[in-house]
């Protein structure tokens, strides 16, 4: 592409009319200013750059905010759009000549062309090149100074990578896959490095060819190519991409890290399965406090503390098998895992009391967004579960359990007072109805309908579109027995009548896309979480925000769990918030890359990164049980269900994790990527690209794809009801057959 640089002649008319108009620049608003030629340049669909000029007055702060190798940057306000910050940069080089400066604009507006491709093949973080000006300060004796300049991005400048081969350490994968995205598209003739910004905004690029001609002195031609085919390592963008791996690098080198295999005994006293269900861990004083920040520093002490460990849950066994537990200050989220004994003749709702208090399991969050699930919305009925009577002995030798286990997370906030824990029923006595347990203990429940995935029969062979409803394309999506609320890319809430199926009215919620919205059951409040890195707490009356939380970064996943809210963001984190006060106590450092998916059930955290791996919380000790491995794309949904883990990946599979011997039992392969899924007793949901497949939960069998013409980011399920969301301006209501 041959470069037209900027005529004298026109830059001399340009002057002349800006001695006309303006004939003295000195003071605009009481800033100094001074008079400038503005450059712009375009670039057509044909490749050929236009330059065109306007004149502006500008002012430039003396002293640079940032100084690099190269160049210094000032602020600089031109006049012509005085509430569009810019950023002045100045070379530091006394050789540098005017042409350069016209150099560098052309570069970055070829690049931009690139980075428009680049989007078109739908990359999970499309990227955008600052545009470019070059301003003559013609206020100065000849020869003009000559500045560049462009708007400026707050947040943290990195460079990720250069023209010679450096890769930054802490290299994230849309720049290296963008570099390597050039490289290929344009048949090896072209390399864009030098990728630098703030975020996905990038500026100052410098561009390799394969003949060394053009783009400036940082051209280092076939040099420049071997320097990045030595140093690149590709990357998960890269397979998305579907780029050559380059290096005879494999997708199993995608895999990051690894991690000890779990205890297993610490593992199922987590999960509840040694017995009385989720050992203490919510009220967070290990966090605030600091405990567990030590890590072992030989294998002599990571044994011994491990020893330590199991000694510990042994001794726990024990007590629990020879005497009641003790009075609580606070009770842990309950779950269905403390297995009563089925009593003949009792049904196992009359078979124990259900007064509003911890030690009865309600109704689990019915938070659902794009990346993380609860269990289902409603309580499934108890499933009695046959056990011997407890006795001291080590946990591995424990009765097994013969039958699926539904897990159930409490979404009420703990209280405050202490409460009277009951001891847990052996199969001997019969439990006491709930007319005959003291007033006290008879506080009223909020009545729930019971999920009918638990004793109902579904066809799910033949689910089926029964309604279209027009309004908001939606990324997340929560709901109730009313109304159902999603989350789109525009910043809105939408708010949807369910039984009216109709689009009832907007909210507009944050600055950019929200990314996860979750209801908050026990207050009738909803929280969402967006790419403007805040979480919102939302009075639903009012339709005010009512609280907000600033992250860090941008927040992709949310998930509540008792008074907790766990938020997995892009800076490779899970952060932990105490929700009666709003305070982060804790942040989970472990993943390599954004945080997509979090899930939790009893005490344990699910989290699914970009990195491809799923790590495994203990939330008592705020350390890292095990990571699952096996997956070859980003992790982009997690969902706990009856002791197993549920995740779907970028790489079109669903893996099924047995939480009792931590393995992969199933690999389900799916159509396209897997972005979002919901598990019940009868069938697995899966939006999976523009398909929405249905699996049996026991056998895995496929029992319907249907083609719904338009990506399915999330799922939503009321009774034998599926609602499902898009980029498309509506939502689709799936329904089937009970048998």
């Amino acid at each position: 592409m041959e470069e037209k640089k900027p005529q004298n002649s026109a830059a001399a008319s340009a002057l002349a009319l800006l001695n006309q108009k303006f004939p003295v620049a000195d003071v605009i608003a009481g800033t100094k200013c001074e008079r400038a030629i503005k450059w712009e340049l375009s670039i057509g669909d044909d490749l050929t750059p236009k330059w065109t000029h306007s004149i502006v007055c500008v002012s430039i702060e003396k002293t640079p905010f940032a100084k690099g190798s190269c160049r210094t940057a000032h602020k600089l306000k031109d006049w012509s759009n005085p509430d569009k910050p810019l950023v002045g940069k100045f070379s530091t080089n006394k050789k540098t000549t005017r042409d350069s400066y016209f150099t560098d604009v052309l570069m970055q507006t070829f690049c931009s062309k690139w980075a428009e491709k680049f989007n078109e093949a739908k990359p999970p973080k499309p990227i955008t090149f600052l545009p470019s000006y070059v301003y003559e300060l013609i206020d100065h004796p000849p020869p003009y100074p000559v500045c560049g300049g462009e708007p400026f991005i707050e947040g943290d400048y990195k460079k990720h990578n250069n023209n010679s081969g450096y890769v930054s350490s802490d290299a994230r994968n849309t720049p290296q896959a963008f570099s390597h995205f050039s490289y290929e598209l344009s048949n090896n003739e072209l390399l864009i490095v030098d990728i630098q910004g703030v975020n996905d905004f990038y500026t100052d690029p410098q561009i390799h060819t394969k003949n060394g001609e053009g783009f400036g002195e940082g051209n280092l031609g076939e040099t420049g190519f071997h320097k990045f085919v030595q140093t690149h390592k590709c990357n998960p963008v890269c397979d998305f991409l579907k780029l050559k791996q380059m290096n005879n690098q494999t997708k199993k080198t995608l895999l990051r890290g690894t991690l000890p295999v779990v205890q297993l005994m610490e593992f199922h006293d987590a999960i509840g399965l040694n017995g009385g269900g989720p050992s203490k861990g919510y009220d967070m004083n290990y966090f605030r406090n600091g405990g567990g920040a030590q890590q072992p520093i030989s294998l002599d002490d990571e044994e011994k503390m491990l020893q330590e460990q199991l000694d510990k849950i042994r001794l726990q066994q024990q007590q629990k098998a020879s005497k009641p537990a003790p009075q609580m200050v606070k009770q842990p989220s309950n779950s269905n895992l403390k297995k009563t004994a089925p009593v003949s003749g009792v049904s196992p709702v009359a078979a124990k009391p259900t007064p509003k208090s911890p030690t009865a399991p309600l109704s689990p969050n019915s938070a659902v967004s794009t990346s993380s699930h609860t269990p289902s919305q409603q309580p499934s009925a108890a499933v009695p579960v046959k056990e011997t009577p407890a006795v001291a002995q080590p946990v591995a030798a424990a009765a097994p359990v013969t039958t699926p286990v539904s897990i159930q997370v409490r979404t009420s906030p703990p209280p405050q007072q202490p409460i009277n824990v009951q001891s847990q029923p052996t199969p001997q006595p019969t439990p006491q109805p709930p007319a005959q347990q003291p007033p006290a203990q008879q506080a009223p429940i909020q009545e729930v309908a019971p999920d009918r995935s638990a004793f109902e029969k579904w066809d799910l062979k033949n689910i089926r579109n029964s309604d279209t409803i027009r309004g908001l394309q939606s990324e997340c999506i929560t709901g109730d027995d009313n109304n159902i609320y999603s989350g789109s890319n525009d910043g809105q809430i939408g708010i949807w009548d369910v039984k009216e199926s109709k689009h009832i009215s907007n909210i507009k919620a944050h600055g950019k896309s929200v990314r996860a919205i979750i209801k908050d059951t026990t207050e009738g409040r909803l929280l969402t979480a967006g790419a403007d890195s805040y979480v919102k707490l939302w009075d639903l009356a009012t339709q005010t925000c009512i609280k907000e939380i600033k992250e860090a970064n941008e927040v992709n996943t949310i998930f509540l769990q008792d008074n907790l809210l766990y938020t997995g963001c892009n800076d490779k984190t899970v952060k932990v918030w105490d929700m009666r006060n709003f305070e982060c106590v804790k942040t989970l450092s472990g993943h390599t890359r954004a945080i997509k998916s979090v899930c939790a059930m009893g005490n344990l955290l699910f989290s699914g990164s970009n990195d491809q791996q799923i790590y495994v919380w203990n939330l008592s000790t705020a350390s890292i049980l095990t990571n699952f491995q096996g997956h070859e794309g980003w992790v982009k949904t997690l969902y706990a269900h009856n002791n197993y883990l549920y995740s779907g990946s970028h790489d079109e599979t669903i893996k099924v994790w047995d939480l009792k011997t931590t393995r992969c039992v199933n690999t389900i392969k799916c159509k396209d990527r897997v972005e979002s899924l919901h598990v019940t007793n009868q069938g697995i949901f899966a939006g999976s690209g523009d398909y929405l497949q249905v699996f049996d939960t026991t056998s895995y069998e496929n029992l319907a794809s249907v083609n719904t013409r338009s990506s399915i980011l999330c799922l939503w399920r009321r009774q034998n009801q599926l609602f499902t969301g898009s980029l498309a301006s509506n939502l689709k209501v799936w329904s089937w057959d009970v048998l």
